[in-house]
């Protein structure tokens, strides 16, 4: 089959939406579809058209940007050279250009599936609302020309008022999630290749920003030294986010030596292993619906490390599917602080076996639905 997939970042950059989207790419390609990815140059370095991975990457160039969100007329014309070579238009949503993209693809009789990733809730502000508004009635466009709508748990399609609504066509496929390949190094290299003397080791992996709980974690962690005193919160992820007041907040903590809190910056794939091997438990603290699944959990289980997450619809599903981990309430230090404390005094609790996990999270089965909806689309298109 012919895939069109459309999203508005791509690697290089770094979130659990592209790592989706590129994982479910190269998979494709793999079995023999002709996979092509439509997205924003938002690097002006990056080429604008090129194969990487056997995926035909199609970057537009970018005329401006409004925060996080991306300008981008070019967009439009390269839609219309791929829609119409294309046998099914794969949305990977929030995604600015939702419209455009849908209305080309239904008015060419060409299928369109989204993968509804998580909800809207820019910062607030009147300016934000105004986004916010524009977004949402941009999904909803999408929405309704959709064949098939995916998310990744009934969990979260249950609890998403966009998807609630439309429960007919509203499908969830649990992500395929690759486990980060080890670099051989034991634990105590790392540690010192990262300065990091203290233990237990509390990781937390994502970008800092408002909605990852980033504020909460530092406030539980502050706790959990009260119990551990010689504990290290590590921090690994794009720091400066655009739109974003978060690092300002956490740098004070990260400058200060006895505060326990490092910050790596951004971890290249090829070492995020190396992390996995010195945490002791994962917090993925996030405060709302932005988040809707987390696969950095995943990532943590099949390198044994438990996990505790924010009791947010899909978000929970990983530690009530595998009970490899606590869950926490959203915002909640306190209650955050217990969970992570839990898992630090019992860790052999929360382990399980590695092929329990792989199994559950396999990325051949997840590869393999979004197959099946591809081709039942593409079969009952007028």
């Amino acid at each position: 089959m012919k895939i069109l997939m459309a999203l508005d970042y791509y690697r290089p950059n770094y979130s659990g939406l592209t790592l989706f989207a590129e994982q479910l790419a190269g998979g494709l390609a793999r079995r023999g579809h002709a996979v092509s990815v439509l997205t924003h140059q938002h690097l002006p370095e990056l080429p604008p058209d090129r194969e990487e991975d056997g995926v035909r990457v199609i970057r537009a160039a970018v005329a401006g940007r409004m925060g996080k969100a991306l300008v981008s007329p070019a967009i439009l014309a390269r839609a219309l050279a791929e829609v119409p070579r294309s046998d099914v238009l794969h949305l990977h949503a929030p995604l600015v250009n939702a419209v455009p993209l849908a209305f080309i693809a239904s008015t060419l009789h060409v299928p369109i599936v989204v993968t509804y990733h998580c909800d809207l809730q820019p910062p607030s502000g009147l300016g934000q609302r105004f986004v916010e508004v524009v977004a949402r009635a941009s999904q909803h466009f999408a929405l309704e020309r959709a064949s098939r709508v995916i998310t990744n748990t009934e969990d979260y399609a249950r609890h998403t008022r966009p998807l609630f609504e439309r429960a007919e066509k509203v499908g969830w496929i649990l992500p395929p999630v690759q486990e980060p390949t080890t670099t051989g190094r034991s634990a105590e290299e790392v540690r010192k290749r990262l300065h990091i003397a203290g233990r237990p080791v509390v990781f937390f992996l994502g970008r800092f920003a408002e909605e990852k709980g980033l504020s909460v974690l530092l406030t539980a962690f502050s706790e959990v030294r009260r119990r551990f005193p010689d504990a290290t919160l590590v921090l690994a992820g794009a720091q400066k986010v655009a739109g974003e007041t978060v690092f300002d907040e956490v740098a004070p903590r990260i400058a200060d030596p006895s505060s326990g809190v490092i910050a790596t910056g951004v971890v290249p794939a090829e070492t995020l292993a190396d992390l996995f091997t010195i945490a002791d438990v994962l917090a993925l603290p996030s405060i709302n619906s932005t988040e809707s699944f987390g696969l950095v959990q995943v990532e943590a289980m099949l390198r044994g490390v438990p996990v505790v997450a924010s009791d947010l619809p899909g978000v929970r599903q990983p530690v009530r599917m595998t009970g490899m981990g606590e869950i926490a309430r959203p915002d909640d230090a306190a209650d955050l602080a217990r969970g992570i404390l839990a898992v630090l005094e019992a860790p052999e609790r929360y382990r399980r076996p590695h092929a329990e996990i792989r199994a559950l999270f396999s990325p051949d089965r997840a590869i393999t639905e979004y197959e099946s909806v591809y081709r039942a689309v593409a079969g009952t298109s007028g």
